[in-house]
This record gives C-alpha cells, structure tokens and sequence, in this order.
C-alpha cells in the first residue's frame, strides 16, 4: 500500500505483527508447523518470529530435556517465584527434572504467600523467558 494511500484514510498492515498475534494464537503444533515450512524458505524471519511470539507459558511446550536445560541453569528462588504462578502440573514437571537440592529450595519459595509480590514473580518468569531465548539463539534448545 502506497504512503499516500494510507494518508487519504486507507488502512496499514503491518503484516509481521499480525503473524506474531496469530502465532500467540495457535496451539503447539500448529505453530510448530508453520514456523518449520517457514524455515526451509526463510530462516532469518522464522527465527525472528519465533522469538517475537514465544512467552513464559511457551516454555512449557520445550521437551523435557530442553526444558531441563533451562530450569537448571535459574537459581532456585527465581524458580520458585516463576513458578507460583503457574499451573501445579507445570510446577511438578519443572521441579521433577533438577536436582533433588534445587527443587527443594525452589520449593520453599513456591509455598511462601507470594500475593504481594506478583510484580516479582512476573519478573522472574521474564527472567527465565529470556534465558530460554538465549539458550535457542545458541542452538541449544529448540522452541517448535
């Protein structure tokens, strides 16, 4: 669409964000798939778009051993504060594949009354989301 056209009152798309929006959207798989016929024809977009869609809830879709790469690498109380917020079933799974020691402490942090510092735990899942895109941007986990 020309400059002009959307001066006059026409409509800009911008087409990448709506990707992202519709990417958050969809389930795993199917975001799986789009994003692995993406990368055969464009690996620059497919990696960006992966990046711009991926969320703390998205690290629940990694396999057990890339998710065990990640929630081994977060202290303890950055994990217990992450995961006060989530599902138990997610809270199970996370705590079951580190270290009896990790868990534990982890743990501990989970069961304290986190109520009044929501803020926090936010952050610390921000914190864990980030590690993860790292650990993909050096190829060594694989989101979809």
């Amino acid at each position: 669409m020309s400059q002009s056209n959307a001066e006059n009152g026409g409509i800009f798309i911008n087409g990448k964000q709506q990707v992202i929006e519709l990417l958050q959207k969809m389930g795993a798989s199917d975001k799986a798939k789009l994003l692995k016929n993406l990368r055969v024809r464009n690996p620059t977009l497919a990696k960006e778009l992966t990046e711009s869609c991926l969320s703390f809830e998205s690290i629940w879709d990694l396999d057990d051993e890339c998710l065990k790469t990640v929630v081994s690498q977060v202290q303890p109380a950055i994990l217990g504060l992450a995961l006060s917020l989530v599902h138990v079933k997610n809270q199970r799974r996370a705590l079951s594949l580190i270290s009896r020691d990790m868990a534990l402490k982890a743990f501990d942090i989970l069961q304290k009354d986190l109520t009044g510092n929501r803020n926090e735990c936010f952050r610390a899942q921000q914190k864990i989301l980030e590690l993860a895109i790292n650990l993909q941007r050096n190829r060594i986990i694989q989101f979809y």
